[in-house]
This record gives structure tokens, C-alpha cells and sequence, in this order.
């Protein structure tokens, strides 16, 4: 049967919803997808009337979008549902300015469909773990730890420029939101400046960090133990067992660090698709 795209409305909620929950062909939730349900990068994809897939990409304040949400129902085809649900989508991000989109293809089922509309391997992404609560000796640092407050937001945000390429940084709306939201929220600072930061969520007996980020001009400081340490610590007493986090597999400082404070490979890794968009 053919399939049709449309935008999506409010109203799509519920059955994008459900979607999402009971495809095997869907990512994680991790972004609030259902608040920009108004946008013309999210549309849905119906056959017969009845909805049976839908995309949405955001870029973030950044020239790199992301997408934040894919869903299709089992036995529609991928490639049909690409075919119709990514112009429109395409047409979206470039009237924003973005320069490429870029899909973190989880559980590898978009993956032999995107190499073939153009996509190219970006980065893999490792999840690592730690089950343990002992720390190695601590490295010296002048650096101070503490939470995070709504007045540091242009400050954390020059850290998080200065730490990450365009595909990885937060917009302010979405640094505001994660300090307003993340279970732990967690500054470096020397003196009176902000030089690193930290973010996560936990559930316990789970916990995750979400980012860790010392600014260049002080990674030789000790900056990024310190702050794991602290983030660690404050996790493990809200009753966290596992601490998890992702790291790039060719981020050789990154995981260094990692593994010195105890932290072991999963074996779940994820390859990141990256499509550049012609303006």
C-alpha cells in the first residue's frame, strides 16, 4: 500500500506514543519530542489512514541537527519510509540553517538504509559502567566542586562551546532545561570561574552521566577527575549501584580517565550516521 506523509499535530501524541513504545524499530526516549509536535521537521508517515511511522530532527541552536525521534511499525519497510518521511524533514532543517543531520542509529536498523540516502559514518559511541564504589587516589586539583545555579547558565554554556564540536553541544534552551531538571548538576570552578561541569540523571539503583566537560584551557588540571569524583559520590548516596555513561571509542583522554576511575565497556556501542544538508 502507499504510504503518505504529513506534518504532525497535537493530536498525533498519543499514537506516536504508543508507536514508539511498541516498535522494535525506534530509539530511546531521550528528548521531549512531543513539545515541538507543531514544528514542519516532525512529520508522520500513515498508510490506509493510520499512522505507521514518524520522524522528527531538531538542531538545537547548533548547525548539526539531531534526530530526536524515528518510529516505524513492524513490516513497513525502512527505505519506503525514509523515501517519503526525509525531504520534508531535510526541507525543515535547511530553511533553520542546519548544515547536516546527523542519527544515532540504535540497535542498527536504519543503518543499511542510510548509507544509501547519503549517510556517513559519523563517530561509535561506547557505554561504559561502573558497578563498584571505590576510587583510585585522587589527582591534585585546585578545582572546587558544587551544584550548579540557574545564574551560571552563560558560563557553563562557554565551558560546553569550548569542550564539545557542534554535533555535541546543548543549545541554552536545553542546558537551562537539564539545570532546572538533571538529578545532579554539578560546576568545577578555580577561583570564581567556571571550568567544567557535569550532568546526570539517577534511578536507582541506576544512575547515568550525561556529559562531563572541562574546558580545554584547564584539562591538564585535573579538572575532569574531580569533577567525576564528585558526581560519583553524590550518585552513589542518592543509592545508585551502576553508574553508566557513553564516550566517542576513538576518544582515547576520555576513556583513559574512565578507566582509571573503574569504569568497564558494556559491549553496547552505537554508530552515530552524520548526512551533510546543501543549502
Amino acid at each position: 500500500m502507499t504510504l503518505r506523509v504529513r506534518s504532525a499535530r497535537p493530536d498525533d501524541w498519543l499514537i506516536v506514543e504508543t508507536l514508539n513504545r511498541a516498535s522494535r524499530r525506534a530509539l530511546p526516549k531521550l528528548w521531549w519530542w512531543e513539545e515541538y509536535l507543531m514544528e514542519d521537521v516532525f512529520v508522520v508517515v500513515e498508510q490506509a489512514r493510520a499512522v505507521v511511522g514518524a520522524l522528527f530532527a531538531w538542531p538545537d541552536e547548533s548547525p548539526v541537527a539531531w534526530v530526536r525521534l524515528a518510529s516505524l511499525q513492524d513490516g513497513i519497510d525502512v527505505d519506503d519510509w525514509l523515501r517519503v518521511a526525509l525531504p520534508p524533514v531535510l526541507d525543515g532543517l535547511r530553511r533553520r540553517g542546519a548544515r547536516s543531520l546527523a542519527w544515532m542509529d540504535y540497535w542498527g536498523w536504519a543503518a543499511p538504509c542510510l548509507s544509501g540516502r547519503g549517510f556517513e559514518p559519523l563517530t561509535d559511541v561506547e557505554t561504559l559502567a561502573k558497578l563498584s564504589q571505590d576510587l583510585p587516589t585522587a589527582d591534585h586539583s585546585e578545582a572546587n566542586v558544587r551544584p550548579a545555579r540557574q545564574e551560571e547558565l552563560a558560563a557553563i554554556m562557554g565551558v560546553d562551546a569550548a569542550a564539545f564540536t557542534p554535533h555535541w553541544r546543548y543549545g541554552q534552551a536545553t542546558m537551562s532545561r537539564r539545570l532546572n531538571t538533571s538529578s545532579l548538576f554539578i560546576i568545577a570552578e578555580m577561583g570564581s570561574e567556571v571550568v567544567g561541569y557535569a550532568e546526570g540523571d539517577l534511578r536507582p539503583p541506576m544512575a547515568h552521566l550525561n556529559r562531563v566537560a572541562a574546558h580545554p584551557l584547564h584539562q591538564e588540571h585535573g579538572i575532569g577527575s574531580v569533577l567525576m569524583r564528585g558526581a560519583l559520590r553524590r550518585l552513589w548516596r542518592g543509592g545508585a549501584q551502576q553508574v553508566t555513561l557513553n564516550t566517542q571509542a576513538n576518544n582515547r583522554r576520555a576513556r583513559r580517565l574512565y578507566r582509571r576511575l573503574g569504569f568497564e565497556p558494556t559491549g553496547e556501542r552505537v554508530t552515530a550516521w552524520e548526512l551533510p544538508l546543501a543549502l
